[in-house]
């Protein structure tokens, strides 16, 4: 027969076996708790075709609500050769152009003698374009929607 001495302290080896096992686990699950979560695979968004840029026109011509789309570079003034030809005697011949570098619109003033302003601030160079933006060539004010 075995001693009980021996059960005794096997029963204290598998208590102690027990602990430890615990112990390793909850190490286990904290650790994991931590860890950054691995972030989900995105399914691949379809791609909208993105509208071109409008200049909307939105006070002092005859032409209110007119909608101009956007090219790489649109010339405004009062000149009939003029992408948006202006029936405004406070607008230049050639009076301002807006035009794109690829990523953002620009407006600039041709040297005209009345100026171009943009938000109510008189424009000396290439201004960039921001959807919203209110651009005042003679009477005339566009409003740009990208």
């Amino acid at each position: 027969m075995i001693p009980n001495g021996v059960f005794i302290g096997l029963r204290f080896l598998m208590l102690a076996l027990l602990y430890v096992f615990l112990i390793l686990v909850v190490r286990a699950i904290y650790r994991d708790s931590r860890a950054p979560a691995a972030s989900p695979v995105a399914a691949p968004r379809k791609q909208k075709k993105k509208a071109r840029p409008q200049l909307v026109v939105v006070a002092g011509d005859r032409n209110l609500g007119a909608r101009y789309q956007l090219p790489e570079e649109i010339n405004i003034g009062r000149a009939g050769e003029s992408d948006i030809a202006l029936d405004d005697t406070y607008a230049s011949q050639q009076h301002a152009k807006v035009f794109s570098n690829g990523t953002s619109y620009y407006v600039e003033d041709l040297g005209s003698t009345n100026g171009t302003y943009v938000n109510g601030r008189k424009i000396s160079y290439p201004c960039e374009l921001r959807a919203g933006d209110r651009i005042k060539i003679g009477k005339t004010v566009f409003e740009f929607r990208a």
